[in-house]
């Protein structure tokens, strides 16, 4: 068989059944795309896998969350039933005492006041409490049964009448703590805050806010009582009284307070309302079981009645306490019971006032005292000169 012939039998072959072939390329890449077939499907079955796995822990964690704030909400309004402030008894020796939170609106404040010797200094003392925001005024007559009287009358010029109450404590000892534990125990639970200041002593507040406004303070939320030192005025060199105010007759204030150890920068005390009842044993700081803070919220740590780190720059109290000479020589001889207690009292007036000659001759004709050692001092610091 020719060449020829052979090559027509292999095309009728080819032509019946065509051979399949593919290249080796060809094969590779068939490979190539099974392989990358295989990985994208067990890529997919992962990503599958992942899926229901993040789905799972989801509505675990949903689960958890919503279990958790369905406690929490019933945990709250059990406790808010527990506080719900309701009026109601409260014992004389309760074992547990409660902090009243006052709103940010301060509408009830009392001044728990006493007078004896002392009506010329009221109408002051209502004028400015009134303007800066106090709303009620207890006044307690202390005066000897046969002197002055505290009447209604003094205030009717210039304020509403429901505003002040006085009450007779005349002819009975100047037992303070005794007036302060009855206006509080009467009062303690119809006002947001009581103050507790003699009629000689005025706020000074930071600013010239009105007392609302100071009161509003959220650092005295969890106070019960806000101490603020004196700061002593001077006589301002005055030896006889006149009718001015005391701010217009005695602005100057003592020099160096902070350094001045002869005389005591007591505290006073502006006690919240609506505590549980308590005993007040202490002019000052009413009772060792209060919770003190000074005028910015802080806790105070107390030296006997003193606060140790004083603020005589931003919260304390102006405390007229000597006057002019000769209310002081009244002063004294009103209230110390022999000559003793004079001269201490004396001391204590010339530490923070001027010696000089007047006040002296003043003093010794007007309240009986030898004045030697005055004098003595005030040669010597003549000749220092």
């Amino acid at each position: 068989m020719s060449t020829n012939d052979k090559i027509k039998v292999k095309l009728a072959e080819i032509k019946e059944k065509p051979v399949k072939f593919e290249s080796t390329a060809k094969k590779k890449k068939a490979q190539k795309h099974d392989e990358i077939y295989h990985l994208l499907n067990s890529e997919n079955k992962k990503k599958k896998i992942s899926i229901k796995t993040k789905l799972l822990v989801t509505f675990e964690l949903s689960f958890l969350i919503l279990t958790f704030i369905l406690l929490f909400r019933k945990a709250m309004k059990l406790l808010l039933q527990n506080n719900k402030k309701e009026v109601e008894d409260i014992p004389t020796t309760p074992k547990k005492r409660q902090i009243f939170k006052s709103s940010s609106d301060i509408s009830n404040i009392c001044m728990c006041t006493f007078v004896k010797n002392q009506n010329i200094y009221i109408t002051e003392f209502i004028q400015f409490y009134q303007k800066i925001g106090v709303n009620k005024f207890f006044i307690y007559d202390n005066n000897d049964e046969n002197g002055e009287k505290v009447d209604l009358a003094l205030f009717k010029e210039y304020t509403d009448n429901n505003k002040i109450e006085i009450i007779n404590w005349r002819d009975k000892k100047d037992e303070k703590e005794k007036m302060m534990n009855d206006c509080y125990k009467n009062n303690y639970n119809n006002y947001d805050w009581l103050i507790f200041y003699s009629i000689d002593e005025y706020l000074h507040l930071k600013d010239n806010i009105d007392i609302k406004t100071f009161l509003s303070n959220q650092n005295f939320e969890k106070c019960e009582s806000i101490y603020l030192n004196w700061l002593y005025h001077t006589d301002n060199n005055l030896i006889l009284y006149d009718n001015r105010t005391l701010q217009e007759r005695f602005p100057i204030t003592e020099s160096n307070p902070k350094n001045n150890s002869y005389i005591n920068h007591y505290v006073k005390p502006i006690m919240k309302g609506h505590l549980n009842l308590i005993e007040i044993n202490n002019l000052y700081k009413l009772t060792d079981n209060l919770k003190g803070c000074d005028g910015n919220g802080n806790s105070v740590i107390l030296n006997g009645n003193e606060i140790i780190e004083k603020d005589f720059e931003n919260n304390y109290i102006d405390y007229y306490w000597c006057k002019s000479t000769e209310e002081f020589v009244k002063k004294i001889n009103n209230e110390c019971n022999n000559n003793e207690e004079k001269n201490e009292t004396i001391y204590k007036y010339f530490s923070i006032n001027e010696i000089n000659e007047e006040k002296i001759k003043y003093i010794e004709e007007n309240a009986k005292l030898n004045l030697t050692i005055f004098k003595t001092l005030l040669t010597e610091e003549k000749k220092d000169i």
